[in-house]
């Protein structure tokens, strides 16, 4: 076998493909031929942008034109571990080191230079022996030398820093961990502004409501460098969502689902392919601006996708959680599941209630919670009552202790609206009480409220219909400070200021909703309520 020398190995962009220029722009260097690492480079800016399936055709391809080319078989093993996500399939990982090697150490004496070895030893140990999180964290330590022993190479910067957040537990915080890894590869950002793996891993490290806009400039140049993924036209709106920035929110996520669309017809794929994980995120941020027909259009294309519209009529084991699926053909499930958490928002955050009147089927929790709100709103505390019992039902017996305080918050919300339908007002602020110190315990949410319907934003509702507007204000200010921006609590502090009294508090998030209404559905009643106020001189 021709062997190489240092001098001789092949450097990034100048041969890599033109795809490159569309997906940012790297420096990686490897032993192989030229155009196995014009390939090899293409699936690792892939991998940046958790494009899994297009990554491994690249690094297979780099392996069909050069066998020997050893980090080509690295990339195809790191292609079955999505870190953020926690979700892995080390069997194939394993089977794909294989196919250069039986053993770690046949592999490693493959390998061509100290770094190349280094690489191979880390991606040994993500995969070797032990459960997950053992493995994890091996994986992490075993980066960390590497990025030591290569402080110039932003490659093992960055996977460093993304094998720092694949420490931490889905759904946990671990603010250390997460800070130390967006300074790593703000490090590399800065270096390479067009490095995609750097301001992926910066959106995922600082998304939360004390950092994130720290990573708004690494939103704003992931949204531009790399436009043929979907996945990072989508992670910006992460940031955006997190500070109320619902235009440049909405612009993400349409641009990421037009092109899984471009994708999946220039690849004749089901439609079932597409990202309705960016399409769901824009319908919310559509109903943030008040577009509500925009944001009920995404059924349609949903329906489309599944064939029908008809939910089942028992709650989906995912009802409730938000997750950024690692799947990369969602199964009929999942988008019906996805389906009817669209109808539930719809429906929550435009009042209208009567879309879900008379209904019986409910597709999850989220559509049950907003089926049992919409009865209890339209004086049919029967039907509420059926759908809180349901509830009640569900989170006696769930044994999910991530999903189960949010199916409690919403449990907590239907029996206060019930009461409420009953006239039974202490009982209400008691039960809306209990559901919002439950969610006060719980950490605040990165993209769409969970519950739906946030617990502060229905207490200050409910006080503003029992005429104590002055103890409402607190609880929207609380609701904004955990989902920015959202219309409705928006509204809501408008509203109470206004009856309070506090007439430039009212005009400053009057103003506020008008101008994130300036391209809303023509005739809604609330933007009429606002320009009232706002011109009145009292």
């Amino acid at each position: 076998m021709l062997r190489l020398s240092v001098a001789t190995l092949v450097t990034a962009l100048v041969c890599a493909p033109s795809a490159q220029s569309r997906l940012g722009r790297i420096t990686f260097p490897a032993s192989g031929s030229p155009e196995a690492h014009a390939h090899f480079q293409t699936g690792v800016l892939w991998l940046h942008s958790f494009g899994y399936e297009e990554a491994l055709e690249e690094f297979q391809e780099a392996q069909r034109i050069d066998p020997g080319f050893v980090m080509a078989y690295w990339g195809a093993a790191m292609c079955h571990s999505q870190p953020v996500w926690q979700t892995e399939n080390p069997a194939a990982a394993r089977a794909a080191l294989g196919r250069l090697g039986a053993t770690a150490a046949a592999r490693a004496a493959r390998a061509r230079t100290d770094r190349e070895r280094a690489w191979l030893a880390a991606v040994e140990r993500f995969f070797g022996p032990g459960d997950k999180r053992a493995r994890n964290l091996a994986y992490a330590a075993a980066m960390k030398s590497l990025a030591s022993r290569y402080p110039g190479d932003d490659e093992a910067q960055v996977f460093h820093a993304l094998a720092l957040l694949g420490t931490i537990p889905l759904g946990a915080s671990d603010p250390a961990t997460s800070l130390e890894a967006g300074r790593i590869a703000e490090a590399v950002l800065a270096r390479n502004p067009q490095h995609p793996g750097a301001a992926h891993v910066v959106i995922h490290a600082y998304d939360d409501r004390e950092h994130a806009a720290r990573a708004l400039p690494a939103a704003r140049t992931y949204a531009k460098i790399a436009p043929d993924s979907s996945h990072a036209l989508h992670m910006p709106s992460h940031i955006f969502l997190q500070l109320g920035m619902w235009d440049e929110a909405a612009a993400s996520d349409e641009a990421a689902f037009r092109a899984s669309d471009a994708r999946v017809k220039r690849k004749g794929r089901p439609l079932a392919e597409r990202d309705y994980h960016s399409l769901s995120w824009l319908a919310y941020e559509d109903l943030q601006l008040g577009k509500y027909e925009a944001a009920r259009r995404t059924w349609r294309s949903l329906e489309e996708a599944i064939g029908g519209s008809n939910p089942t009529s028992a709650p989906a084991a995912r009802g409730v959680h938000e997750h950024e699926g690692a799947t990369l053909a969602p199964k009929a499930t999942d988008l019906r599941n996805d389906l009817a958490s669209l109808r539930a928002h719809h429906v929550v955050e435009t009042r209208q209630w009567s879309i879900l009147a008379g209904g019986t089927f409910f597709g999850n929790l989220d559509e049950l919670f907003a089926l049992g709100m919409s009865g209890a709103r339209l004086k049919d505390a029967e039907r509420a009552e059926a759908a809180l019992d349901l509830l009640r039902k569900f989170v006696a017996t769930d044994r999910d202790e991530g999903r189960k305080p949010i199916a409690m918050v919403m449990e907590k919300e239907l029996e206060a609206l019930v009461h409420v339908a009953r006239g039974r007002k202490a009982e209400a602020l008691t039960a809306i009480g209990q559901a919002a110190a439950i969610e006060d315990r719980m950490k605040r949410p990165i993209a769409r409220p969970q519950p739906i319907k946030p617990a502060h934003e229905l207490f200050g509702e409910l006080l503003i219909e029992l005429e104590r507007p002055a103890e409402a204000i607190p609880h929207f200010e609380r609701a904004l400070w955990r989902s920015s921006g959202r219309a409705l609590s928006v509204l809501g502090l408008a509203r109470a200021a206004a009856a309070s009294g506090d007439r430039a508090r009212a005009r400053q998030h009057y103003d506020t909703l008008l101008k994130m209404w300036h391209a809303a559905d023509p005739g809604l009643p609330e933007i009429a309520e606002a320009r009232t106020f706002l011109a009145s001189r009292q």
